[in-house]
């Protein structure tokens, strides 16, 4: 019986430092400096960070950077999963 018990704790154990690998990946995006091109899945604009920053929020599952958008810096949330970021050299 505390075969069982070991081997289903183990178990947990591991699924949850999976979780903790997968949220701390994400965090390491936390603030990335420098000009990036940021694409979003379905949307048609290709987002332009110039000399500013991408920050991710993992907990909440998004994140925040402030492109140019008609002249003007302007704060856009995308979602983490459909957002794709390319430094620009």
């Amino acid at each position: 019986m505390k075969i069982k018990g070991l081997i289903a704790l183990v178990a947990l154990l591991s699924l949850s430092g999976c979780d903790k690998i997968n949220n701390m990946s994400r965090s390491m995006d936390t603030m990335l400096g420098g000009d990036y091109d940021v694409y979003i899945q379905g949307h048609g604009e290709v987002y332009h960070v110039k000399n500013g920053k991408v920050t991710s929020v993992p907990e909440k599952g998004y994140y925040v950077f402030y492109p140019i958008i008609k002249g003007k810096e302007s704060m856009v949330q995308s979602p983490i999963q459909i957002t794709t970021i390319v430094k620009v050299d």
